[in-house]
């Protein structure tokens, strides 16, 4: 993980460290330059200067030039808004991410019957996993790639799983009150 390091801002001594962060609305829409970044992780830089602590943009690694070459106000850099709650220590860049928490997106979707015909038949689920360090997605294995209402199957670059779903109402109950279940059989050959 990245540690903080003694270095210089404006000739005066500060620390900083490279970390990540979800840049947040700074509230002076539209002349915030990272306006169309918000909500996004990004790498930066974490300075800590008297009794301050700021956020530059490191996603080229200027930010981090600039910090640790003396910071000089002739430099150009830009300042980030953060959200505080997102801060993390980035993975050093020279070392493979471990992989240690993961961030997923779910969207669930109506299948309907047809173009002209908004009947809803069925459910699905399609699940994307992402390192939330690193943000390399994982890719699912031992499932077919394409799209069927029948059976999971996976995107063709195998990083989004589409798995058709049922509420757990729609299985029989036989009048009993009790949780149903369904049963498939299918005949090979």
């Amino acid at each position: 993980m990245s540690e903080r390091q003694d270095t210089r801002w404006n000739g005066e001594p500060c620390q900083a460290r490279r970390v990540t962060a979800i840049v947040a609305d700074n509230g002076v829409f539209p002349q915030y330059w990272a306006r169309h970044l918000v909500g996004t992780r990004r790498d930066v830089v974490e300075v800590t200067y008297g009794d301050q602590t700021f956020y530059i943009d490191n996603e080229d690694g200027s930010g981090w030039n600039k910090v640790t070459h003396g910071g000089a106000p002739r430099w150009g850099h830009s300042n980030l808004t953060i959200d505080p709650d997102s801060v993390q220590p980035r993975i050093d860049p020279d070392r493979p991410c471990t992989h240690e928490d993961f961030d997923a997106f779910v969207g669930v979707a109506r299948i309907a019957a047809g173009d002209n015909d908004p009947t809803v038949i069925g459910y699905t689920a399609e699940i994307r996993v992402n390192c939330r360090h690193c943000g390399e997605p994982f890719r699912w294995t031992g499932v077919p790639a394409g799209l069927s209402p029948r059976q999971p199957m996976c995107s063709v670059d195998e990083t989004e799983l589409r798995a058709p779903l049922r509420p757990a109402s729609a299985d029989p109950d036989f009048g009993l009150g009790l949780p149903g279940f369904s049963v498939n059989y299918r005949k090979d050959g």
